[in-house]
């Protein structure tokens, strides 16, 4: 996947959820922050940032913080392009245990809209996608913070998988490149954690996909374990 020109720049500190402070050269700018996680580890005072540009014209802010880079690793914090990134996964039929087929983006479900459906002559794949950036000592993580958002398509997925006709899968995007394993943040989810447990338990498929991330581009690397 590529990405649009980006800006270069230094951060200076999180001002609130959706707005960080930034030193563009000499100059002071209020970027958007595309991400709800806490980042915490991540965002620090200092690091080398870059920005993308905001294409709307009416917000207030010019840029969205997109890229970070700590210890020469480069992390996307754009939680909104892994589902072009899967998409583009999904054309290629690039994913595990799902094959080419007719896909459907944000498909309208009774209790959610769920990112993918892949359907085949006998078999609908339901697929949710998870950005994440979090990464300790080559152990990525999701989430950084408590999800009740995510404890619900956990538990949808669950109840797909019942259905003899669905497959379901949640695939977790790593949007950095030094982890070697994933594992759930029990420490700040405990419960997605153990609903994690279940899905796989119950039949729902796991997929965590490494990438490699550049100032020009994000590309697939390998899929990484997991350790439930």
């Amino acid at each position: 996947m590529d990405f649009p020109p980006l800006t270069k720049a230094t951060f200076i500190k999180r001002v609130n959820r959706f707005i960080a402070e930034v030193k563009i050269k000499e100059q002071i700018e209020l970027v958007h922050v595309p991400s709800t996680g806490r980042l915490d580890g991540i965002l620090k005072t200092g690091v080398t940032c870059y920005l993308k540009p905001s294409s709307n014209p009416k917000r207030k802010t010019a840029y969205s913080l997109f890229l970070v880079e700590d210890n020469n690793v480069k992390i996307c914090i754009d939680s909104l392009i892994t589902n072009d990134f899967v998409y583009q996964l999904l054309r290629k039929n690039e994913i595990p245990g799902i094959s080419i087929g007719e896909i459907a983006k944000e498909v309208s479900l009774p209790d959610e809209r769920i990112d993918f459906v892949v359907r085949n002559e006998d078999l609908e794949n339901y697929i949710e996608v998870k950005s994440v950036n979090k990464c300790d000592n080559g152990v990525a993580c999701f989430p950084d913070a408590p999800t009740e958002r995510g404890r619900k398509h956990l538990t949808n997925l669950i109840k797909y998988q019942s259905v003899n006709s669905i497959q379901s899968h949640l695939i977790f995007v790593i949007q950095r490149n030094d982890a070697e394993i994933f594992s759930p943040c029990k420490d700040r989810d405990p419960e997605f954690a153990n609903l994690l447990k279940e899905a796989y338990k119950k039949g729902v498929k796991l997929h965590i996909c490494l990438t490699n991330v550049t100032e020009n581009e994000m590309y697939f690397d390998k899929w990484l374990k997991i350790k439930l």
